[in-house]
This record gives C-alpha cells, structure tokens and sequence, in this order.
C-alpha cells in the first residue's frame, strides 16, 4: 500500500473458508500498522485484527466474505495468511496429556509461520496448554492461542500458560512473535491437570499443606515436564517456598498455585504466587475474597532451559503454624581459602533453604558480608549445606552471623557465632604438563614389588614411592597416573588413595565387595616423592600401575579435551571389525587422525574402556602400540560382566593396542581427550568431595532417575579457577542403584553423547575416574535406568 491508497481487498467465496480461522499479517517494517477484516455481504464486520497483526474468526457455512487490509499511512508492503482452526482442521496430536509428560516440539521458520495442535477430552476436563518459548521478553518468541470447539478463543497465552475447560476440543494454536532470520524453536504442554472426579492422580500424589512442606528434588526435561501437588487453603493464607535451581541466567522455573472452580477464568488472582524468594522461590497466597477449597501447586520449567534442577520446602507464612526461628549453631569445616567458594555445614536448629547465614569480619568492620548459598537441607532442620563465597575475602577470622539479627561484636548470641570461621590464603596451583611412560608395575603386595610382601589389613597405610623409580625423576613430579587394583579383599570396603603424610580426605578411589578383583585409575599428588594407599576394612591385595606423570618442568604434554566420543565398539564394527576378541587377542585402535584428534604430535590419550560380557573371568592391558606387552592389566572382570576402566595411554604409530588375556569380550573405548604440545596444564587438588546427592552435597539431594540428570557446578570451587578450565579429573561412585544402568559424565550444556563411564548393576557401589570437558563451569553426570545416588570427588583440573 502507498500513502495515497490504504486499503486493498480481497474476495472469500463461500465454499474456500472453515467455520474458524485464524488471520495473521506480516510487513517489511515488522510493525502493526494496519488491519485485515473480514465483511459480510450485510457489511457486518465478522472480525478484525485491529491493534495486532493476528486474530480469529468464527465464520458462517457458505457465506462468501470480503477481506479488507486498511492501513494507518504508512507505505508498507504485507503478506497476509488465513489458518484453519475449525474441529476439522489438520493439527499435529500432541505428545502426551498427562501432566508432567512429554511436550510437543515445534519449529517455526517464517514470521507469517504457525502450528496447531489438537487437544481433546470431556467438558469438565481442565487443561494447561503453554508454548515454551526461551530468550527475554525483547527477544524472536511465540505466542499461543486456545480455541474451542465453536472456533472461539478462550485465551491468549501472555504469561505462563492458558487454562482451559468446557469443550469437547481445544486448538492450540502457536505463531510466531518477532520472527527475525533463525527458526523459533518452542515445547509445548498440554497437560490434563483435572477431571469431573478431581486432581489428575499426578497432583494428588504429592499432598502438601500451608503450614510448610520438606525438601522436594527433581529435575524437569522435555519427557517429565512438570512438579504437581495438592494443598488444602482458606481464604487469607500464604506459604513461603524456598529453594535452589540449576538455572543460570535470570529465568528460573514457575511455581502456580491454582483454583478448581476458577480454572478457565485465566484472570483470576484469588489464588497466586508471586514475587522471588532466595534464587529460586516465591510466596503464594489465597486472598480474603477467595474460596476455600483444594488448590494444586504446579511446578513448570517456563522459560528456563531443560534440563532444570530444582530443590524446593514450603514455609509457613500467613494464617498457619509458623516454624520455629532458625538458629545456627556451628558450622564445619571452618575454614576455607580465600579466592574460591567452599562446601560447609551449618549445624542448628529450625534451619531452612531459606535460611541466610553470612560472614562478617571479627577484627575490622567490612561492607563485603557475603550469604552462604544454601544447597540441601536435613528434614529436620539441623544441618544446612551450604557454600561458602570467600571471593574478595582478606585472610582471618570471621563471624557466622544470622542476618537480620542483632549483636554485640565478640560475644556470642543467638544466631550469632564469633570467630567461628578463618578464611586463609589462597595457595597458588601449580601448573604441570604431563609425561606418559610404558605401563609400569610399582606396587604389587601378592609379591613384595615396591612394598613388603603382605596383605594390607583393616585400616592400613602404605607409603609407596614413586618419584626416582623407574624412570620418573627424583625431583618435580607434582602428580601420579596409576591404576590401582584390590584384589580378593576378605570383605567389602574402600581404598583412599592420597598425598603422602596428608590427612586422610573424606573420599574414596576403590569400591568392593568381598572376593573381587576391581580397578580404578586414580590421578593423585606427590608429597615427599611418595602416595598413600588406605585400606578402609578387612584384609586386601594392592596393584599400581603407572602410565605417567605430571611434572613442573618445561617438558612433557598438555590435555586439549574433547567431548566424550566412541572411537571403539566391536559389537557393531567401530574402529575395529565387528567380532568379540578371543584370548591373546589384539585389537589395534587408531586414534590420531580421527575425530579431530591431529594426526601428528599426539603423545598419549584418554579414554574410557569397557569389556562387555566376557566369557570367563581375565583382564585387558592397553599399552603403547608395537611395544611389547607389559606385565600390567586396566581392567579385571568376571564372566558375564560390564566393566569399565579409564586408562591414559602412550601413543606410538597414531595407535593404541588392546589386548584380552582369556575367553572372549566386546571392548568399547570413549575417548575424552588427548596429549600433545599445546593445550592445557593439570593442578591437582586434594581429593575433595565435590558431590553426594545422599545427603545433597555439591547438588540437589536424592537420587538420580531414569534418564535424569545432575548437574555439578566446578568452576569456582574448592580452589577451581572461576575462569579457564578446560576439563576437571573427578572419581565418579555410584551407590545402590535400583537395577542394571550406566552414567555419562559429560559437559554441561551440550547434548548428550552416546557413550557410558560408569556401568553397574543393581545394588552395586562402583567407581571410575573421568576426564570430562568443561563448558559452562558445569558438568553433567546423566542416568539410563532406575535411580542411583552419585557421588563425585575432584582429584584436579585443566587450565587453557
């Protein structure tokens, strides 16, 4: 249209339109500065987009109509589209209707695109329909529009959802808002929240109350999209809900609080939460105007990124039991470097997720009070894990104090605890580059190589050296690789291995039972040219193997990481024919050259390797290829089993060679990353405990489900640089897995690779070293089948 002429028309013959559609207009200027109508033969306008470029239109059978665009003087040119919304129309069936279930993905990919989906049921069905769509209000999005069967819009979605009720059938209809250059990516919900009968049985399941409700753990994806329960309210109540999410940006996950009776009334605000509590949480009510009555909770990723973690309690607020005060009393460890943020436990009583415990200087008045970020908390409210922030802390001594109390400095209180904290210096890591040797046997008790001839008892300590044997210099080797066996331990137990002479850490590197042969490679730091190896119980055997060193000289190789990928699987002929290896037999594996590894100045690799249903118990060794084979094995299995191993092995010729000691086994090998000239230097740390999600260390508390997900914060923790890590060494355990499964550990924040790095059966507790990418300062440790506590300990990490 020109300036001079703004309208333009356009016939509808009666047998060419359904009895609802939907209008949408686009321009050049991405504006609305005009409308379509749509006229009848009387004149009467059946309907208008005026004020939008969209709108829907309940047409008569057989009427022909005349579409007018009127413009508003502008000089523009539109493309206009007309969409079938009728109980007729073609539209995509959703996913599921379940609530919580699987959403309907939709790609739109022109701003004229739009999509609809079909939803049916009875009258008295209630429904949530919502396009999730991500990115900031300003930014290319969706918009959904639910049609009744009549073809009359019920509800425009603005905010988080629609809620339907009252048809036999419903359309929901997606277009796209703001479309630019790229697809519009949305997931859509269509979830059945009620019936004539009541909650869907996924709400009623859960049965909270006002006067406050425990800790609640989950993670929302695109298949369990949603946290539903019930809670009994009158008028003039509310609850507090408080928690933690994995979400990183300033969206986090929606909570609702919803009416049966007003379920289609979209504007109701009887019942509603509003507001933020904490980094996830908001405070819900039922006004003095509102009904009593069964109200459901629903929990809903909205625009945050899936997969989310969250962790949530409810609290008292108004017209209920209020809990009692918290009140702090301890906290341990107390004492953390300043620099990084370090895992406490504040000991007391009443304590909550929202509970804020800060520091404060105990000599000299500071503004810089950092609160401890809450991450799990006993049901009982004595014990609060939390994170302490040390960044932008002097060194010295510090005051726990409640906030919001009052004090008098040094004189200790109620929620107040003087110099219950010291924050000390930061120690510089040391950067190394790493040396591979040919595995080497260091240490064997069944035979007095590298330390007396004898089994190590319950509670035993051998020192083994390492420095000056065997090739590794006496001098500036900073870290060990090694694979360190039990065998035939006399009972079930665990073996730490740790710097020389150090306190012994609370972790773990080897998990048994009685009557097993288990390996795990462990990177550990060396004190005194000299590592600890622990036995926790009974009597056991002790094997290391070493395949490296790391060192602060000049020499040696540095890690480039790469996201985990299978370069090896003789069940289906990757990298290697596809046939089981039979005793004696090698498999030769290239490695450099493929899948981005260079083919040239490769030095050693890391991969993770599994032997898979071996016909007898033996073991494989993987060595440098060509070199002949050394008197060490990676892994040890059972008939029948699936092990895994991670080994970090020389390359020579670009190869790497496999080799089975008896029977016959499938081996699978991911690679996580390689050696060579450039890349990134390893500091190694104490073995800390970075994750339990027994007890909600590090993460959310509970178990990990089928196809669920934890995610592990690591930047910036316990010493980890806040930027610039490439990859971090953690010592992943699973406990009591509920059936046969296996984990992936990889970064956060990419999609999920086709590879395994722990594999377990039911009951098992079973551990494995890994060498995972970081992207995002998270990592990602994911589930198959069942539910499974992990636990992850860093060892050290690699910086660019």
């Amino acid at each position: 249209m020109t300036q001079a002429v703004q309208q333009a028309c356009l016939s509808l013959p009666a047998d060419r339109h359904s009895t609802a559609e939907m209008l949408d207009y686009a321009n050049l200027r991405n504006q609305v500065n005009a409308s379509v109508q749509l006229v009848d033969p009387a004149g009467t306008t059946a309907c208008s987009t005026a004020g939008s470029s969209t709108t829907t239109c309940v047409l008569a059978a057989g009427v022909p109509y005349s579409a007018m665009l009127v413009g508003t003087g502008w000089e523009d040119t539109y493309k206009l589209v007309r969409r079938d919304i009728s109980p007729t129309a073609t539209c995509t069936a959703p996913a599921s209707t379940t609530l919580g279930g699987r959403s309907t993905p939709l790609d739109l990919t022109s701003a004229l695109d739009a999509r609809c989906i079909r939803v049916g049921g009875a009258t008295t069905d209630k429904f949530w329909l919502s396009s999730r769509t991500l990115g900031s209000r300003y930014e290319p999005s969706t918009l959904l529009m639910a049609v009744d069967a009549d073809g009359k819009v019920l509800c425009r979605q603005w905010g988080v959802s629609c809620r339907v009720t009252g048809s036999t059938s419903y359309v929901a209809v997606v277009v796209a808002s703001g479309y630019t250059d790229k697809p519009i990516h949305t997931d859509v919900d269509t979830w059945k929240v009620g019936t004539e009968a009541g909650w869907a049985p996924e709400c009623t399941a859960h049965r909270i109350s006002v006067d406050g409700f425990p800790l609640r753990s989950g993670v929302l994806t695109e298949s369990s999209t949603a946290y539903c329960a019930v809670v009994d309210v009158v008028p003039s109540q509310a609850f507090t809900v408080v928690g933690t999410s994995s979400a990183t940006g300033p969206d986090t996950p929606n909570l609702s609080l919803l009416s049966g009776p007003k379920w289609g009334d979209n504007s109701y605000l009887g019942y509603q939460c509003g507001g933020t509590t904490g980094t996830f949480g908001t405070r819900c009510q039922s006004t003095g105007g509102s009904e009593a009555g069964q109200a459901v909770l629903l929990l809903s990723a909205a625009k945050t990124a899936t997969p989310v973690e969250y962790s949530m309690q409810g609290l008292c607020d108004t017209g209920c039991t209020r809990p009692p005060s918290p009140l702090p009393t301890g906290i341990s460890p107390a004492t953390g470097a300043a620099g990084t943020r370090t895992q406490a436990v504040v000991r007391g009583s009443g304590l909550t997720l929202g509970t804020r415990v800060k520091l404060v200087r105990s000599d000299t008045w500071s503004s810089t009070q950092p609160v401890m970020t809450p991450l799990s908390v006993t049901p009982d409210g004595t014990a609060l894990t939390v994170l302490v922030d040390a960044n932008g802390l002097e060194p010295g001594t510090y005051d726990v104090v409640l906030d919001g109390i009052g004090y008098s400095g040094g004189e200790p209180s109620p929620g107040y605890l003087p110099r219950a904290f010291t924050v000390t210096a930061a120690v510089p890591a040391v950067k190394s580059r790493f040396v591979p040797v040919a595995p080497a046997r260091f240490l064997d008790t069944r035979d007095g190589t590298g330390a007396q001839r004898q089994r190590v008892g319950p509670g035993g300590v051998l020192a083994l050296q390492v420095a000056g044997v065997k090739g590794i210099p006496a001098t500036g080797v900073t870290a060990v690789v090694m694979n360190v066996t039990a065998v035939n331990p006399s009972q079930d137990g665990h073996v730490d291995v740790y710097p020389d002479g150090q306190p012994v850490p609370n972790v773990s590197n080897l998990n048994f039972a009685a009557g097993q042969i288990v390996p795990n490679l462990v990177t550990v730091p060396v004190v005194n040219g000299k590592v600890d190896l622990r036995n926790s119980s009974g009597s056991v055997d002790l094997i290391a193997d070493v395949t490296g060193y790391y060192t602060d000289a000049a020499t040696g190789s540095a890690l480039t990481p790469i996201t985990p990928s299978r370069f090896l699987d003789t069940r289906d002929g990757t990298g290697a024919t596809q046939q089981r290896v039979g005793p004696g037999g090698v498999v030769t594996l290239q490695v450099a050259g493929v899948k981005g590894i260079p083919a040239e100045g490769v030095t050693a690799v890391v991969m993770n390797v599994t032997a898979v249903h071996p016909t007898e118990a033996g073991h494989v060794t993987v060595y440098p290829n060509g070199q002949p084979l050394p008197n060490v094995s990676n892994l040890n299995f059972a008939a029948g089993q699936i092990v895994p191993n991670l080994v970090t092995v020389p390359v020579v010729n670009g190869k790497v060679d496999l080799r089975n000691s008896g029977g016959s086994v499938d081996l699978i090998a991911d690679v996580t990353g390689y050696y060579s000239a450039t890349g990134s230097t390893f500091s190694s740390a104490a073995p800390v405990r970075l994750l339990d999600t027994r007890y909600g260390a590090g993460a959310r508390a509970g178990k990990v489900g089928s196809d669920g997900i934890v995610s592990l914060p690591v930047s910036g923790v316990e010493g980890v640089p806040a930027a610039g890590v490439t990859a971090v060494v953690l010592n992943v355990t699973v406990t009591a897995p509920t059936q046969e499964s296996h984990l992936t550990v990889y970064p956060h924040g990419v999609e999920r690779p086709g590879v395994s790095n722990l594999n377990f059966t039911a009951g098992q507790t079973v551990s494995n070293l890994v060498v995972v990418p970081v992207v995002d300062g998270r990592v990602a440790i994911s589930n198959n089948w069942g539910d499974v506590d992990v636990i992850a300990d860093l060892n050290g990490w690699f910086t660019a």
